[in-house]
């Protein structure tokens, strides 16, 4: 019996994308944070509402509210990234089909955003949507990796929040230690400034390695747009890479 449910969950499916691939006009969708709501907008959707505030530090933080009801039922597509607990509320509530449900995974290292960015352009039938956006993503892209090379990251030390690990190995940083969620322990503290690494990179959103910041040269990146005026994807990308002194 199960199987057979899969099966019709997944011919729902694939006929509600087939409806998109030729419609003139793009899904309207219901995304559950700036983040995601930027994945959809740089694959060509159109974002009618984002349901946890940008001003929220940690927007997956943010609790259901019912008047969210009415943004689940109007969307064609619901749109999160699998952690954020309101979002389960709200399918429940709302009782919306997983056909209309799309997880994405959130990571901004440019070739997995781009990877991301383009199957939700599939998803949607907005690949002429997604060009645009990829030429610029491209031309960044270049831009991140020539600044990488003559700043010569291959030889800077650095400790990295976990969330922003694969960025900075991107980049070309030599990691050596990363902050979990958990607050430092002074033990750890100990151990990482013992490692002599020549740069912090934390999280803005959950910072653990405040403690560091009187040692070591210290920076937070940002995931979610919104923290000074960021927007898109592409906005959070040169924000970080400014943090680094890469570009301007």
């Amino acid at each position: 019996m199960g199987t057979m449910r899969k099966m019709a969950t997944a011919i729902v499916v694939m006929l509600a994308l087939a409806s998109y691939a030729g419609a003139d006009e793009p899904p309207r969708v219901t995304a559950s944070t700036s983040w995601v709501a930027a994945l959809a907008e740089a694959a060509g959707a159109d974002v009618g509402r984002v349901l946890a505030p940008v001003e929220l530090r940690h927007p997956p933080e943010y609790d259901f509210r019912p008047g969210d009801i009415r943004y689940a039922v109007e969307a064609d597509f619901l749109i999160w990234a699998g952690y954020e607990g309101f979002m389960r509320s709200l399918f429940e509530a709302a009782e919306i089909p997983a056909d209309r449900i799309v997880q994405v995974h959130t990571n901004n290292t440019p070739p997995v955003v781009k990877g991301v960015v383009r199957e939700l352009a599939e998803t949607f039938g907005t690949l002429d949507r997604f060009a645009g956006w990829e030429r610029d993503l491209d031309a960044l892209t270049e831009e991140l990796l020539a600044a990488a090379r003559e700043k010569n990251t291959s030889g800077t030390r650095a400790v990295v929040h976990v969330h922003h690990q694969v960025l900075a190995e991107w980049l070309g940083y030599e990691i050596v230690a990363t902050l979990g969620m958990g607050e430092l322990t002074p033990s750890r503290l100990r151990e990482i400034v013992g490692l002599q690494p020549d740069l912090v990179i934390d999280n803005w959103h959950m910072p653990t390695g405040a403690p560091l910041r009187d040692e070591i040269p210290y920076v937070r990146f940002i995931n979610f747009p919104g923290h000074e005026g960021t927007r898109t994807l592409i906005d959070v990308l040169r924000y970080n890479a400014g943090l680094l002194g890469l570009i301007e």
